[in-house]
């Protein structure tokens, strides 16, 4: 399923405490926030332009970066590559559908334009990269918003790394070449400290628990786009913003450095803690 439903709070442990999310207003008649599950197509660009008429996709930028990586390369069946939907990529694991692909590319998309004027290159990191589609896409936002980027793509399962190379070999292999992309074999729980602090953080899978390490490698002025609840329960969506930074330490997670929102139900495989 995936719909808007707002709840009163919620409760995650961090470090055996309780961290509290914001209170929202619950409002039994809310208005679904994107129509979800519809936005089959024939081709990539007719995917695409499907998500752009339901508001999914509705920025240009993002609607012209999903269209440069054609999803076909990062599927399993071809013939099920334009179809709204989660697919299976092997090892147990899905590719998410493209509504949610948009929806991620278009929540992170302010904390990158805002980055573009900064002397940096911009940093990303993709948590959970399963076939590379959505680390590719990161890649070519970049390409468009005209400014030097590192994308780097973990996951915890060497063959999940190993394909999302091949599979943005086939027709994005510039990505790779011009050193823009990189994949990793790692914990998501730990990020990847070596691309840190980093501007963007996608999170494929869904944590227990709030992932204070990987909280604490986003830059300030960052945003993360996380699911959050226990695997078979009620899952959320969340926008975590970092607006400061009171400990130097890099790895010092303080609270009061963020502001979490949440954004709408959804239904992850969990995030894989590594022994």
């Amino acid at each position: 399923y995936l719909q808007a439903f707002l709840f009163p709070f919620f409760y995650l442990s961090v470090n055996g405490e309780a961290f509290h999310f914001p209170d929202i207003n619950f409002h039994p008649n809310a208005t679904p926030i994107m129509r979800a599950w519809t936005c089959h197509g024939r081709t990539q660009r007719d995917m695409v332009e499907k998500l752009a008429q339901a508001g999914i996709a509705h920025s240009k930028i993002v609607q012209d970066c999903m269209k440069m990586v054609d999803r076909a390369n990062y599927v399993k069946f071809k013939d099920d590559a334009y179809i709204d939907s989660p697919q299976g990529i092997g090892c147990m694991q899905t590719i998410s559908a493209p509504h949610m692909h948009a929806h991620a590319l278009e929540d992170l998309l302010p904390a990158l334009q805002s980055a573009v004027s900064s002397s940096e290159a911009l940093s990303v990191l993709d948590v959970g990269c399963g076939s590379g589609y959505l680390t590719a896409c990161f890649g070519r936002l970049a390409n468009l918003l005209g400014k030097p980027a590192k994308i780097y793509g973990i996951d915890c399962i060497a063959d999940l790394v190993d394909s999302s190379k091949i599979n943005v070999m086939k027709e994005d292999r510039d990505l790779i070449e011009s050193g823009t992309v990189e994949f990793h074999l790692g914990d998501g729980w730990k990020g990847y400290s070596p691309g840190a602090p980093y501007h963007a953080i996608h999170v494929g899978a869904a944590s227990d628990g709030m992932p204070t390490a990987l909280m604490s490698q986003l830059a300030v002025g960052g945003t993360m786009i996380i699911p959050m609840g226990p695997d078979g329960g009620a899952q959320f969506l969340y926008k975590i913003d970092r607006i400061a930074k009171a400990s130097p330490s890099s790895s010092t997670f303080t609270e009061s450095d963020y502001t979490i929102k949440p954004l709408i139900g959804v239904r992850y495989v969990p995030l894989v803690r590594v022994p």
